[in-house]
């Protein structure tokens, strides 16, 4: 009864060959396409959720309560809808891509012209403003 009850061999991690430097966070938005909807968080933090519409969640920081992140739902409704189908990017390194201020403006348009959703718009725009072009496309996959 000397011995631990319990033994762990810790092993190396099953994929580590084909992952290079240290995990980290990436601010970019990525396109679910189970859940139709694009997803984007601008910084690591934790979030409260705060419904705009049918279509658009604010992600608000919990710390401060600033504009970090969003979640478009309906992405192929939208873009069908909208007729914005042909403006997809074909891309060799990265497949379709779209706008994803395309996919906000297409979002907000949908609604009614109020004060609270004009808001939770400009919030959703705020927070990713300032990446590079390059981040600021969503490969849609799936659709």
């Amino acid at each position: 009864m000397g011995g631990p009850l319990w033994s762990f061999i810790m092993e190396e991690h099953f994929l580590a060959d084909r992952v290079e430097g240290e995990p980290g966070f990436v601010p970019r938005p990525w396109y679910n396409p189970e859940g139709d909807c694009i997803v984007f968080k601008s910084r690591n933090v934790a979030v409260v959720a705060e419904r705009v519409d049918g279509i658009l969640t604010l992600y608000l920081s919990a710390e401060d309560g600033r504009p970090v992140g969003f979640q478009i739902k309906g992405v192929r409704h939208l873009l069908k809808e909208l007729g914005c189908e042909g403006l997809t990017i074909e891309s060799q390194a990265r497949g379709n891509e779209v706008s994803v201020a395309l996919i906000l403006w297409a979002a907000y348009e949908t609604g009614p012209a109020t004060v609270s959703r004009r808001r939770g718009y400009a919030a959703a725009s705020e927070s990713w403003s300032y990446l590079k072009h390059t981040d600021s496309v969503v490969e849609l996959t799936g659709v």
